[in-house]
């Protein structure tokens, strides 16, 4: 059975653990049971068991890791003050080996790629010191070190090579495993590397003349130990014939080892799965480089090193302060020995100095790897390096044809290029492709439709967004397995771009316009302008790494905002509902199951001793408030609901949110706030200024701001949802008034919009998308049911209800707009100091909950001018018996 470390929480990362498995233990037990507790019994066995694994024909326990590399170094019976070339990048104690050895350190300098020596660099030091006696090859955080290749620049055989393996458990260079290439191979079994024990480290070889020498040196040079006296035929005499030390490995350690070694195959799995976990999510953050491989093996990924660069735009030493107030812990790994004092008087520097090491130190940053972190813990570690990236300089405009989105294609057979050519001869779609994706190499060497290339494959979704600057990723691979397609939509959203899938490629050969499957992005036939792509790059920072909180989020739009919210690598995404059903479907499409209870939150806004005790307990840095009631026909014949929600329970929200100190809040209101003549703009007017008017108490760091959506197109219960419901069935599309007009956005606009809102506030704003000019109910019905080959639509008009304007607005008369640093967002800020609430909200409270519709009204008017006090007449028999689009 597999043992497998003990979990994390996430919330503190710590740089590197120690596990210690439960056989582990229960060895110890017998072997201090047993009295027997130095080298005896135990650590033969280990020591054979150790050296069958590295495939070496001997092994030797020792104390430590440099120990380890002392006694290799004495057994080559190398002169006194013989050099030995040492990288320049190492641990101390290895530098500190050589002169405790008798002999004298020469620095090579590394390449800042690979932080390993090269040939080239060998050859430098060793033109310093002329002849060098032996050399020391480190494979550097678990990477195979080129060990022949360096031993010849340095004109060595490979019976002066001594490995240091502190690293490398598990390493290979080519085929063949690290702990059987050299004359020596020396490995650490300090508590954190890959297979801890606490203390103690491992010389490996094939040579019985150097392992013999090894066990007596590492006993005072006794020519035997306490053990072997003590086995048959074994006596008390023995000599010293060499200089040794007290280096020995006690049976307790050695138990521990044998116990540790069964379950490392499993551990170097674990690291490899969160290795590569690490690389395709930092992949697209500038300024952060994985190293290079110096040759072809296996990584034994002790380590995960970074080097951060000058694109990053944060410094390494300020990132490192950064993260540790996150509580993510991280480490360098190491200063470069020629900077330490003691070394700059007791080794050899290469005359040009050591320019690699000089130039890779400031860069280097060691990231948490260990088995027993979490997959979520890793990307929260990502989450956090994606936040403190300065975004590069805006880049030119690509050229495209006016209004069309910078499009992908992901998938260059049949369907993808049917699609692309669809596309491209039918603007109005306002998809503007210009490249593929494709796994196929063949397809990488030809263009495709002409002049489009193949930008690369699959996995490089998000660095190809981001290098072509991609708005939209449409996936046309029918088929392609769902976890695939996750990972390729989570690569988009977190570079920025939205998703769509081709659903059907039987359906798509049956058309005669692919583009047809695309119909729900056709927003320049339906409403007469371009889908504006509104999430800028720098919206990421705002949610990296931080704690989210979105309420209502089951609903359509909450929904959609946790799905782009959670490819921005949040540190923990809450998702807060009263509808547990919706929640649990939510889960599903996010994570594929529903087993993180952790992050769910069941709870009504509307209680406040509840949201208090959410607060307390998740603390969000961030908080998006979707949850409401906006039905408006309902909500004319229950006024006082719609005030216990969408006011009270915001209030409730906002109070909550600055008693812990959340960084950042919006609020999801509606263009029907604007000079609101219903309960559901009138509720939504006061929750905005609730907001606004929080914004004045609020703690230091703590910035309120709200949105205003149009009607959003694509949403649940939307009106095209409604109008297509209408079509299918052969019923007449309902329609109030042949001249209403709307505002209407896209769900990815209104996603975006609340994103750029939480980056751009600075406290109090109201921000609306310049959504050009309204339009007319019945030109977009007939549109969409062109659209949908249903060329001469019924539509009946059944009059305004109550509550509905003819033409909605943007601001109220007794606001101003201003441009923002987003060219195509406003902002609505009020020409005077929104009322004082705190005295005059009681009674509406109390109207609402004495269920007094007439009390709330006339509240609701006192509170708005202009809001209608009296009660709408005729309100059920007209509001109802039409279906509503409910949404904002």
């Amino acid at each position: 059975m597999t043992v497998q470390p003990q979990r994390l929480p996430a919330s503190e990362v710590p740089f590197a653990t120690t596990w210690i498995s439960p056989d582990a233990r229960e060895a110890v037990q017998r072997v201090l049971a047993s009295g027997w507790v130095t080298t005896g019994h135990e650590t033969q066995l280990f020591e054979e068991e150790f050296a069958a694994y590295v495939g070496a024909g001997h092994a030797v326990a020792v104390s430590s890791c440099t120990a380890a590399l002392e006694l290799a170094l004495r057994a080559l019976r190398l002169p006194p003050g013989g050099t030995v070339l040492v990288p320049a990048m190492t641990f101390c104690g290895a530098a500190q080996a050589v002169l405790h050895a008798g002999l004298h350190p020469v620095l090579v300098d590394v390449d800042p790629r690979t932080a390993m020596a090269t040939p080239a660099t060998v050859a430098e030091a060793t033109r310093s010191c002329g002849q060098p006696q032996a050399m020391m090859v480190l494979h550097y955080a678990g990477a195979p070190a080129p060990v022949a290749e360096l031993a010849e620049a340095a004109r060595l055989p490979l019976t002066r090579v001594v490995e240091d393996a502190a690293h490398a458990l598990g390493t290979s260079v080519d085929d063949r495993p690290v702990g059987a290439l050299s004359h020596a191979t020396c490995f650490s079994f300090y508590a954190t590397k890959n297979l801890p024990i606490g203390e103690g480290g491992m010389v490996t070889t094939d040579d019985p003349d150097i392992a013999e020498c090894i066990r007596r040196t590492r006993l005072h040079g006794m020519s035997a130990d306490a053990w072997r006296r003590n086995l048959p035929g074994g006596s008390w005499r023995y000599t010293v014939e060499e200089a040794g030390l007290k280096a020995n490995m006690t049976d307790v350690q050695a138990a521990v080892g044998r116990a540790q070694l069964r379950h490392l195959d499993d551990w170097q799995q674990r690291r490899h799965d969160l290795a590569a976990r690490y690389e395709a999510a930092l992949a697209v953050v500038p300024g952060l480089q994985t190293l290079e491989s110096a040759t072809p093996g296996r990584h034994a990924r002790h380590l995960q090193v970074v080097r951060v660069t000058e694109d990053y735009g944060t410094e390494r030493d300020e990132l490192i302060d950064r993260l540790r107030e996150r509580g993510i812990g991280t480490s360098v790994h190491f200063v470069p020995l020629h900077r330490l004092p003691y070394f700059r008087g007791t080794a050899t520097v290469p005359p040009g100095g050591l320019p690699g090491a000089d130039a890779l130190f400031p860069q280097l940053l060691s990231l948490p790897l260990h088995p027993s972190l979490e997959e979520q813990t890793v990307d929260q570690v990502c989450a956090e390096l994606h936040r403190y990236a300065t975004i590069a300089p805006a880049r030119p405009a690509w050229p495209q044809r006016p209004g069309g989105l910078r499009t992908l294609v992901v998938g260059a057979g049949e369907a993808g290029r049917a699609l692309a050519r669809d596309l491209a001869r039918t603007p109005e779609f306002g998809l503007d492709p210009v490249g593929f994706l494709d796994d196929d190499p063949a397809k990488h060497r030809t263009r495709t439709n002409g002049d489009l290339p193949v930008l690369g494959e699959l996995d490089d979704t998000g660095t190809t967004v981001l290098e072509h600057r991609i708005e939209a990723v449409v996936v046309a691979i029918p088929g392609l397995r769902p976890a695939r397609f996750r990972r390729v939509a989570r690569a988009a959203e977190a570079a920025g771009a939205s998703v769509r899938y081709l659903p059907s490629f039987t359906a798509a050969l049956r058309r005669d316009v692919v583009g047809s499957d695309m119909r729900s992005l056709d927003v320049h036939e339906l409403i007469g302008r371009a889908e504006v792509h509104v999430v800028s790059p720098e919206a990421r920072s705002t949610v990296t790494g931080r704690r989210v909180l979105v309420t209502g989020a089951g609903g359509s739009i909450g929904s959609e905002l946790c799905h782009q919210v959670r490819a921005f690598g949040p540190s923990r995404l809450y998702l807060l509902d009263h509808d547990e059903s919706n929640l649990h479907r939510l889960q599903l499409e996010l994570y594929g199951d529903a087993l993180r209870c952790d992050d769910i939150v069941i709870s009504d806004i509307r209680d406040r001793p509840r949201i208090d005790q959410v607060f307390r307990e998740l603390r969000p840095e961030v908080v998006f408030h979707a949850a409401a009631h906006k039905h408006l026909p309902l909500l004319e014949l229950h006024p006082g609901e719609g005030v216990k929600t969408n006011v009270r329970g915001t209030e409730n929200l906002v109070r909550a949110a600055a008693a812990v100190g959340t960084a950042r809040f919006v609020l999801i209101s509606t263009d029907k706030a604007a000079d609101p003549v219903s309960v559901l703009g009138a509720t939504k007017r006061l929750a905005e200024l609730v907001v606004q008017n929080s914004q004045q108490d609020a703690p230091p760091g703590t910035v309120f701001s709200a949105v205003r959506f149009g009607n959003v197109l694509g949403s649940r219960g939307s009106l095209l949802s409604v109008v297509a419901e209408q079509l299918g069935t052969g019923s007449p599309v309902t329609v109030t008034h042949p001249d209403v007009t709307r505002f209407f956005m896209t769900v990815e606009e209104a996603v975006g919009l609340v994103l750029e809102a939480a980056r751009m506030a600075h406290g109090g704003e109201v921000f609306v998308l310049d959504m050009s000019g309204p339009v007319r109910i019945v030109d977009l019905v007939r549109k969409f049911a062109r659209s949908v080959h249903v060329p001469d639509v019924d539509i009946r008009f059944t009059g305004l209800r109550p509550g509905e304007k003819l033409n909605e607005t943007l601001f109220c008369a007794q606001e101003k707009h201003t441009a923002t640093t987003h060219p195509r967002i406003l902002a609505a800020t009020p020409v005077a100091h929104p009322p004082a609430l705190a005295r005059r909200l009681p009674a509406l409270y109390a109207a609402a909950e004495r269920n007094d519709a007439d009390e709330v009204r006339r509240a609701l008017a006192g509170l708005l001018p202009g809001f209608p006090a009296a009660e709408p007449a005729e309100l059920t028999r007209t509001a109802l018996s039409e279906p509503y689009p409910d949404d904002f």
